[in-house]
């Protein structure tokens, strides 16, 4: 109980300086949005909100300067294009339906202008540790809330998402991102970064997201990359113990639900031979990806606007399965970008997932820069595969999550050195 009531005190004390309530408020912002995810994505959307008002307000008042480097300026642009671009299609693609609704939903791509000016308020390396301890903190309680509902209430879990597959998304991103606070000298902060981690490969594993099952794989790559570049304060013997008890428990607590959403699969691939009309979630994927495939051949310049996106793809889908395709995306973040803006899109999407690489490879050389390229990768290769699979953006909690851990990458200096939330 000492650690977390020095870790209270580590968020809410101002520090000194002039800067010191916008830092207090900064780190309270950002340790929130670290834990909310799998609780209640929607505050995080109230989060970006509050800090975009905030930050206009502040400039607008010279509280404080824009502030953005030339590579800040660089990534900026880079997340501007994709919303312009989209705001283009809406309106060159009639007939126009709730205009207002998608440029709204458009809005988190633009707050890095404002939000990365008034992080930068905070002091270099303050607010990235709190991000990477909240992260393990909330994967633990959402696993904790996920795995009530599997024993209780649903086959799928979906915590406060409401939606299995983003929780598995969420799980599989913030428990990547918790892991990297073992490299803490804190043994607190150590075992909730090993405990976060598994919490959220639990995540994805009660959800029977497949596709964030994909991602795993794939961050042990960068992890094996990032870790044999700093050093440790936890022995590698504990480590591997530690490690191999909770996977076995995690194998045991969702080896059903892995076990029936492969058995599904199989199934759904024997009855793409099927001739009987029967719709699966894989054979109502092809259609999909066929239909809009039919369809950005056809427009491949302007696409059709996210207001006809799934008129277009049905109208290049047989007429039978139509009725039983009621879906607002196809499951592929990539074609759904070309549908809406044409190979136009498809450029523009393919810049902003490159942002985060681009926001941490631009600083300076230290230990700060490898571990924003790590946050960066893990954020950017857990959009593309899940996305490749279903929803990428355009979505409530997604969207939000997305710019701003682009912003937190951008905020420090590389040659910040990594140093526990709780120093005491």
């Amino acid at each position: 109980m000492n650690y977390f009531r020095q870790l209270l005190i580590a968020v809410l004390h101002p520090g000194n300086g002039s800067g010191s309530a916008l830092d207090r408020t900064n780190a309270i912002a950002v340790f929130l949005f670290a834990i909310l995810p799998g609780l209640s994505p929607n505050f995080n959307s109230f989060i970006l909100l509050g800090s975009m008002v905030s930050g206009l307000y502040c400039l607008a008042r010279a509280r404080f300067p824009l502030n953005l480097s030339k590579s800040d300026r660089v990534v900026a642009i880079c997340m501007t294009i994709y919303p312009v671009v989209m705001i283009v299609s809406i309106f060159v693609n009639p007939p126009f339906s709730e205009e207002l609704d998608w440029i709204f939903r458009l809005l988190p791509f633009f707050s890095i202008w404002l939000i990365l000016p008034r992080m930068r308020q905070s002091p270099d390396g303050h607010l990235m540790p709190l991000f990477i301890l909240g992260a393990g903190l909330g994967m633990i309680v959402t696993f904790l809330f996920s795995l009530l509902q599997v024993l209780f209430l649903m086959p799928r879990a979906e915590a406060g998402t409401s939606n299995a597959a983003l929780l598995g998304v969420i799980g599989v991103l913030f428990g990547g991102v918790a892991l990297l606070n073992i490299q803490s000298p804190k043994s607190m902060e150590q075992k909730i970064a090993i405990l976060g981690y598994a919490a959220g490969l639990g995540c994805a594993l009660l959800s029977g997201t497949r596709s964030a099952w994909l991602v795993i794989p794939v961050q042990l790559v960068i992890f094996l990359w990032y870790f044999p570049k700093n050093r440790f304060h936890v022995s590698l013997r504990s480590l591997a113990i530690t490690g191999s008890v909770l996977l076995l428990g995690l194998l045991a607590l969702g080896s059903d639900q892995v076990v029936y959403r492969v058995r599904e699969l199989q199934d759904n691939l024997s009855s793409l031979e099927s001739t009987n009309g029967d719709i699966t979630s894989l054979s109502a994927r092809v259609a999909l990806y066929k239909g809009a495939l039919s369809a950005i051949t056809k427009d491949p310049f302007t696409g059709y606007g996210p207001q006809n996106r799934m008129a277009a793809v049905l109208a290049e889908v047989p007429e039978g399965l139509r009725p039983q395709l009621p879906y607002s995306h196809v499951h592929n973040g990539f074609l759904t970008a070309g549908i809406d803006a044409g190979l136009v899109g498809i450029a523009a999407l393919s810049l902003l997932l490159l942002t985060p690489v681009i926001g941490a490879w631009k600083k300076e050389p230290g230990p700060g820069r490898d571990l924003a390229i790590a946050l960066a990768l893990l954020l950017t290769s857990s959009y593309i595969i899940t996305g490749s699979f279903g929803i990428m953006f355009n979505q409530k909690a997604l969207d939000p999550i997305f710019a701003y851990m682009v912003a937190l990458i951008c905020a420090d200096r590389g040659s910040t050195r990594y140093a526990p939330v709780v120093r005491s």
